[in-house]
């Protein structure tokens, strides 16, 4: 008897284990009229999933703010909203690896997920002789340059995917989702105009810029790049890397070294003082800082200030 009451028992735990493994493994299911969530993996894609959403979808940005989006690990609550939500969009090209990893699982469970630089033609990262970063188009050799949101033309054509996805998740209101995304691809479009005209007569077109995130902007209004680490932020330069920009710095007459603002600014400080040169802020919008959120700052008036700033770096007029 006793043994029949211990295998019972035995069963009772392990069927217990298998259905909470199962109900870890599978998409809940959604409360009746809830509102239709988005999770976004980090800042750009969230603003833009909200811009074609409105105000009747929840989107959840897991990246939050004042984190590196590269660097970021999410928590099991944050993975249980990407998986309970009914669209999961990630940047890809190594810039969220965690998104990456648990998009396979996520989509299994039934999510529709978008890795928004698998539609895009990215420029790629290759070497140099002297073993330096520099950017080129072909997808054979080095990463892929992760950033396309910088550059306002190419973030038309994101917001433009994820109001398509929206439809298509939620066909009743897909009118009201493309005259959404439709009304914000139009004021991307002004801010393109904006950065057209305001770099198109400029002193100088040689900028440094702590890392390796603004090729997408420089190909669209012919700038030229000059980055001490790679496309990912947080790489520490070597001595020899730096000492190369701070000459290029002094060969081109740069004025200006420009910092990011959720990486300390020591570096971009010490070519400044080596060349006689001061810093400048350029945001890469990986994420907003928490004081940059309070204050209600957004993609467009970031990327404002970040063409105000370049203007001024670059002598423009």
């Amino acid at each position: 008897m006793r043994k029949a009451v211990l295998f019972i028992a035995g069963l009772a735990i392990v069927s217990g284990i298998a259905i909470l493994l199962f109900t870890f493994a599978i998409k809940d299911k959604p409360e009746s009229g809830r509102k239709l969530t988005v999770a976004a993996s980090f800042y750009p894609l969230a603003h833009l999933a909200q811009k074609a959403a409105g105000q009747d979808i929840e989107v959840y940005m897991i990246t939050p703010a004042g984190a590196e989006s590269h660097d970021f690990e999410p928590t099991p609550r944050d993975i249980r909203k990407v998986r309970n939500s009914d669209i999961f969009i990630y940047n890809g090209a190594g810039l969220d690896p965690w998104a990456e990893r648990v998009a396979p699982t996520v989509e299994q469970a039934g999510v529709k997920t978008i890795e928004m630089t698998s539609h895009f033609s990215l420029m790629s990262v290759e070497k140099d002789e002297h073993g330096h970063e520099e950017d080129g188009h072909g997808h054979e050799d080095g990463a892929f340059d992760p950033h396309i949101w910088l550059d306002p033309l190419l973030s038309i054509e994101q917001v433009t995917l994820i109001g398509e996805a929206l439809a298509a998740v939620d066909p009743a209101n897909a009118a009201s989702y493309q005259s959404r995304s439709s009304q914000y691809a139009n004021e991307l479009k002004q801010l393109h105009e904006e950065f057209s005209k305001g770099l198109s007569n400029c002193g100088t077109r040689d900028l440094i810029v702590a890392h390796d995130a603004f090729s997408y902007l420089a190909k669209r209004y012919n700038l030229n790049i000059i980055p001490v680490t790679g496309v990912f932020s947080g790489e520490e330069p070597s001595p020899k890397r730096i000492a190369e920009v701070a000459r290029l710095a002094r060969e081109k007459s740069i004025r200006y070294i420009f910092f990011e603002p959720l990486a300390s600014p020591k570096i971009a400080e010490t070519i400044a003082r080596e060349t006689g040169a001061e810093v400048l802020e350029l945001n890469p919008l990986e994420s907003l800082t928490k004081e940059e959120a309070a204050a209600g700052k957004d993609y467009i008036s970031i990327m404002r200030a970040n063409l105000a700033n370049l203007r001024k770096a670059l002598q423009c007029i």
